[in-house]
């Protein structure tokens, strides 16, 4: 397959692809990363000039044993790294620079809820041997590790996503873990966890952490985005937010919210005001989202970077926002 021979720009933070898969995989199907139906895949990132794509195991809680399932998912994604003539993994900073030699797209595992480990840090030695380099915290249920951002709920049980849960966060346990997760050079990803959990990490972490798919909750007040005062803490932290391309995420109209490039434009102005380009990432969330936005997979990603230029981005501003952030936390984590 032939390579694009441009500079590679593109590092998505999440992607729910592996989950896709896995699925598809449990009902008899035969799916690749080579080549498929769904938001990523080998030919898209190719076209979309991509530096890197983290593919996240997402493991909810609901399952009867969340670690033996993350094992087993992990080894799916073993698989189809082993068998791609275009991706190579990512087990320490070097590989980045080595991958990029080699004409390849790094791949980077990581995890889409905590709770496989348990309160177990055995478990969490081991998924580091393993491969995996950021872990999501937790996603929508409680975990060992800590509290999603539901602080209300309406009639029906449903979740009221405009009401942050500020009253409960981290567990002793989990605590634990982001002093343990330092230590291993593993990244600390805040995306769903509630606001007090978020203000506890970025107490704890001495290292740079990320909100790998969270936008700016001032530009669409939706509790998976950060308020103005979580941005000033993340820039002082000296992480990132990657930008989601779920539309309701985008806007709190889910139909403007299709609109992706503009959206995603109104979110990074903000952040940029707010906390300067250096702490704007990429993290669109495919694979876990509504194919029907106007970035509807990889291999449209570049339209975001037109639009930046046009918007008046210069070149080191759309290279830090389009990449070399998200390689600064990873760098910060793997080498100190």
């Amino acid at each position: 397959m032939k390579q694009n021979n441009e500079k590679r720009l593109i590092f998505d933070l999440h992607c729910d692809t592996i989950w896709k898969i896995s699925e598809a995989q449990r009902r008899g199907e035969s799916i690749f990363l080579k080549k498929s139906n769904l938001q990523v895949d080998e030919e898209k990132l190719i076209k979309g000039n991509y530096f890197a794509q983290c593919f996240a195991v997402y493991i909810p809680n609901e399952y009867p044993d969340p670690y033996a399932r993350c094992l087993h998912d992990i080894d799916i994604y073993d698989r189809q790294i082993k068998q791609s003539r275009v991706l190579a993994p990512v087990y320490d900073f070097a590989d980045f620079q080595k991958n990029e030699k080699n004409g390849k797209i790094s791949a980077i595992l990581t995890m889409e809820d905590g709770c496989p480990i348990g309160e177990d840090f055995d478990k969490l030695y081991t998924l580091h041997r393993k491969g995996v380099r950021m872990i999501c915290l937790l996603h929508n249920l409680v975990n060992p590790i800590g509290n999603p951002n539901f602080g209300g709920y309406f009639a029906d049980g449903s979740p009221d996503r405009s009401v942050a849960n500020t009253a409960t966060g981290l567990t002793d346990f989990g605590r634990a873990l982001v002093q343990e997760m330092n230590k291993l050079g593993i990244v600390i990803d805040v995306s769903h966890l509630s606001d007090k959990g978020f203000y506890e990490v970025v107490q704890l972490s001495k290292k740079p952490i990320m909100a790998s798919h969270s936008n700016a909750r001032t530009v669409c007040c939706d509790i998976r985005n950060l308020t103005d005062d979580m941005l000033i803490k993340l820039a002082e932290n000296g992480g990132v937010a990657g930008i989601n391309y779920a539309n309701h995420f985008m806007g709190n109209d889910a139909e403007h919210g299709r609109n992706t490039v503009k959206c995603a434009l109104l979110h990074m102005r903000h952040i940029k005001k707010k906390i300067g380009v250096d702490h704007i990432a990429l993290g669109s969330d495919f694979d876990g989202i509504n194919p029907d936005i106007e970035i509807s997979d990889a291999s449209k990603t570049g339209r975001l970077i037109v639009a930046l230029e046009k918007e008046g981005f210069s070149t080191d501003e759309i290279e830090k926002i389009t990449y070399r952030n998200a390689l600064r936390v990873f760098k910060a984590n793997m080498l100190s």
